[in-house]
C-alpha cells in the first residue's frame, strides 16, 4: 500500500492525544502523514474547560486549494468531527481521490455518554462516515451508539457482541474493529469483525491495567494505521495496537497528570518491533 497518508482530526494545544499522539508513532513507522484539521483546542476536555476553535472554513477552502494543486491521497483516517458540515467536506475529498482506503474513528463517546461539547448531529454524522469505510474502529459505547443497541448495557454476551457488530456493518463499512469490550465474566476483548469475509470474527483477549490515561485510543489508532499500510492483516495490526497501547500505560503509571501522555520512550521501542513488508 502506498504511504500516503491523510489525518483529518483536531489539533490539540495541550495534552498528548489526536495528531500530537499520532504523529510520533506515525514517524516510527516511516510514515509521513499529512493534516487536515477539524479544530483547534485550547488543550483536551478532560480539565474541566477549554477553547474549542472550529476549521469548517479553513477545511473547505483547504479542499478546494488541494483539488486545484493536484494533490492526491491513497489513505484517509478520519478522527475527531466538530460538525455536520465537515463530514460532508470530507466525503466530498474521499469522493475525489482514486480509491482511497478510509479509516473511521468516530470518537464521540465512551462509558456510556457522548463526550462534553459533542455537536447534536455526531452520532448520524459517523454513521455516514462509517459507511464509506474500509475499517471502522469505535470503542463498545461508540459502537452501541452507531447501531442503536445496547445503549443502556456494559457488558455483552459473546453472541450479543456479535449481533452488535453485525448491526454496525450494515451501516456499509468493510472491516470493523469494536474496542474496550467486556465480557460478563470480566475478561477485556476487541472484536474484530470481517463483513467480507463472510462476516468472520476475532474475540482478541488481553490484560486490562487497572488505570486509564486520556489519549491511548489516538495511539491505538496510530499503531493501527500504521501496522496496516505496513502490510499487516488486521487482526495482527489490533493485536500490535493493543500491545503498544498497553506498553504506554504501563510507562505512565504513577504520573499524576493522565491528560497529558507522555509516549516517546515507548516509540523508540516500537521501532525495533514494527511490522515490515
Amino acid at each position: 500500500m502506498n504511504k500516503s497518508l491523510l489525518l483529518v482530526n483536531d489539533v490539540t494545544g495541550y495534552g498528548r492525544v489526536s495528531c500530537f499522539a499520532m504523529t510520533p508513532i506515525l514517524a516510527a513507522y516511516g510514515l509521513h502523514p499529512y493534516l487536515l484539521p477539524t479544530g483547534l483546542v485550547s488543550n483536551t476536555l478532560d480539565y474541566g474547560m477549554s477553547e474549542i476553535l472550529d476549521t469548517t472554513d479553513f477545511m473547505r477552502a483547504a479542499v478546494s486549494k488541494w483539488r486545484k494543486l493536484g494533490f492526491s491521497f491513497n489513505t484517509i483516517a478520519t478522527g475527531f468531527i466538530n460538525s455536520d458540515e465537515q463530514v460532508d467536506i470530507i466525503l466530498d475529498l474521499i469522493d475525489s481521490q482514486d480509491n482511497p482506503f478510509v479509516l473511521v474513528d468516530p470518537i464521540m463517546a465512551d462509558s456510556g455518554e457522548l463526550y462534553d461539547n459533542m455537536y447534536p448531529g455526531a452520532i448520524e454524522c459517523n454513521r455516514k462516515l462509517a459507511s464509506r469505510a474500509d475499517v471502522i474502529i469505535p470503542n463498545f459505547t461508540e459502537a452501541a451508539m452507531l447501531a442503536g443497541l445496547y445503549t443502556d448495557r456494559f457488558c455483552l454476551s459473546d453472541e450479543e457482541y456479535i449481533e452488535l457488530a453485525a448491526e454496525v456493518s450494515k451501516l456499509g463499512c468493510k472491516k470493523l474493529v469494536i474496542t474496550s469490550c467486556r465480557s460478563c465474566d470480566g475478561r477485556m476483548f476487541n472484536l474484530v469483525y470481517d463483513c467480507l469475509a463472510g462476516d468472520k470474527y476475532d474475540f482478541l483477549y488481553y490484560d486490562e491495567i487497572e488505570d486509564s490515561f486520556i489519549g491511548t485510543g489516538d495511539v491505538f489508532s496510530a499503531v493501527l494505521i500504521s501496522e496496516l499500510m505496513c502490510g499487516a492483516s488486521l487482526p495482527a495490526a489490533v493485536e500490535r495496537a493493543g500491545e503498544f497501547v498497553a506498553d504506554v500505560i504501563t510507562a505512565n503509571l504513577g504520573r499524576e497528570d493522565h491528560f497529558d501522555l507522555y509516549i516517546e520512550g515507548c516509540v523508540a521501542r516500537l521501532c525495533e518491533n514494527r511490522f515490515t513488508l
